[in-house]
């Protein structure tokens, strides 16, 4: 995979204990599997040192690690979309801080895209060989629920994923809503890629922090939701 490079954004809220270990992997995958690959950190004014250790990584691995601090919460989706606008690379990705997406899958996630075989590879966790790992029933049920009720939007297996690597090109001159957490369904939606490709991989629940999942993030989905189908009715030949 000679001179095939790719951003990949990490959004970050309160992840000291885990921040350092998923930057190395990443820097590892990198290394081993030929591509070259840059770690953008977008940090939103965490309270735990979260923003110092990025710094750190940043001092320690030049040219490979960015780190973008932003002064309040604003919040996920933006977080994402202010790393891409950042990154180096038009060949952007997303995962999380706490290692739960399995980031032996990026290195075919982005090949997915720099071969054109896609403009919008995604990590499917409801496919054949793709599934969770310690997750209650109840966060089962919320995983299901989103995607059954973003259905009529698109037939996608997981179009809630927060693992995801695409041309950022195709997301050039869009409006995005950017509320809430779940980006990648707003790309979907309005996102003018033609080639969507999804790889299985096994979500494992982080061991470390805490998880961002809560009402609020729930209340958020259903917002945007409803505006998604609105968007959908004024533009149905999108």
């Amino acid at each position: 995979m000679a001179n095939v490079k790719a951003s990949i954004i990490v959004p970050t809220y309160n992840e000291a204990e885990n921040l350092e270990a998923a930057v190395g992997r990443i820097l590892d995958i990198s290394s081993s599997s030929g591509i070259d690959i840059e770690v953008v950190i977008v940090d939103d004014d965490s309270k735990d040192g979260t923003g110092r250790i990025a710094d750190d990584l940043s001092d320690r691995f030049p040219g490979r690690v960015k780190v973008l601090h932003r002064k309040t919460k604003r919040g996920l989706s933006s977080a994402i979309m202010d790393g891409f606008k950042a990154a180096a690379n038009d060949l952007v990705g997303v995962t999380d801080a706490d290692m739960s997406h399995e980031l032996e899958k990026a290195p075919e996630m982005i090949k997915a895209v720099s071969s054109g075989r896609a403009q919008l590879c995604i990590g499917s966790r409801y496919m054949p060989s793709g599934g969770t790992r310690n997750w209650n029933s109840r966060r089962k049920a919320i995983s299901r629920g989103a995607i059954l009720l973003a259905r009529p939007l698109t037939r996608i297996n997981d179009p809630v994923s927060g693992y995801f690597f695409l041309d950022r090109r195709t997301l050039e001159g869009l409006d995005m809503d950017l509320m809430g957490y779940k980006l990648l369904l707003e790309i979907i939606v309005k996102g003018k890629h033609r080639k969507v490709q999804e790889i299985p991989y096994v979500f494992i629940n982080r061991k470390m922090g805490k998880s961002k999942l809560g009402s609020l993030e729930i209340y958020y989905y259903l917002k945007s939701l409803a505006r998604l189908y609105l968007y959908r009715v004024r533009n149905p030949g999108l």
